[in-house]
């Protein structure tokens, strides 16, 4: 039950404090989660329910042992069904994590640009390969358990073996990545889009005409898609983007104009707003 609260936390803030966490987590009971996004990567070793996990409007039906892989700022959301516990094994991973431990000849998140390339946000790997590759994932809860010496830099090099190992998988074959989501193909479209010219004007009306789609429909469906308006999706994105930039080191003026923000004010609003800070917080 602390495991759970914990991980709800998490969720609420979109926030990560540790460099990592992993939650062991079995619900017997259907949890209704919103749409949300994180401020971090995360990684579903999925083990058995009846699951059906929305990222980005691609909807993945999950089968046990299953890799689900959900990059920062990606809007996910499981539709989970009653006859089945939902267990799974979650790990938050920071940006500063893959960043710090990644090295010339290794990039900790590999998966997830290839996950991103391939287009499909799920690994589909034999049980047994699936197994060999997440013992570690049992490693780290007995690690995080007992707290013997050196036991926060013992996880650390279990996660970084495991990012390793999966990478490895990815790389030697890349048909593992599951191709089998249904989607609307004119809504991931638009959000392909919407990605690719954060900085540039994106009205709604210029969005219907550059799509041939009414306007009225076309936000009514990304709304059935992704559980956000249009206009919502697009703020917060620009201000994730402008988040990542100052962290960077572009100053806050040039990264609200760089990420499609028309004024300072406005940028500073949206902040405080949706993500409880002002810019310079960043």
């Amino acid at each position: 039950m602390k495991e759970l609260l914990q991980e709800a936390e998490t969720i609420k803030t979109g926030y990560l404090l540790e460099d990592f966490r992993l939650f062991h987590l079995k619900d017997k009971k259907p949890i209704d989660y919103p749409y949300h996004y994180h401020d971090f990567y995360k990684l579903i070793w999925f083990q058995e329910g009846n699951v059906e996990y929305h990222i980005e409007g691609k909807a993945y039906q999950l089968k046990p042992y299953d890799i689900l892989l959900v990059g920062k700022g990606q809007i996910h959301k499981p539709f989970i069904g009653t006859d089945v516990p939902y267990e799974r094994y979650n790990f938050y991973i920071s940006e500063q994590f893959l960043k710090e431990y990644s090295s010339e000849d290794c990039d900790l998140k590999q998966c997830f640009a290839l996950a991103d390339r391939e287009g499909s946000c799920v690994i589909r790997l034999s049980p047994g390969d699936s197994s060999r590759i997440f013992e570690n994932s049992r490693l780290i809860e007995a690690a995080e358990e007992n707290k013997e010496y050196a036991y926060n830099t013992y996880e650390r090099l279990l996660l970084m073996k495991l990012l390793i190992e999966l990478a490895r998988c990815c790389i030697d074959n890349p048909d593992v990545f599951h191709k089998m989501a249904t989607y609307d193909h004119k809504t991931v479209e638009i959000l392909h889009y919407i990605n690719g010219h954060l900085k540039a004007p994106l009205s709604i009306d210029k969005l219907a005409e550059q799509f041939y789609i009414s306007k009225y429909h076309m936000m009514r469906k990304f709304k059935e898609e992704t559980g956000y308006s249009m206009h919502q999706y697009i703020l917060e994105k620009r201000i994730l983007l402008a988040k990542e930039m100052i962290q960077a080191g572009v100053p806050a003026t040039t990264a609200c104009l760089e990420s499609g923000f028309h004024d300072y004010s406005t940028f500073h609003r949206a902040c405080k707003k949706i993500l409880g800070k002002q810019p310079s917080a960043f």
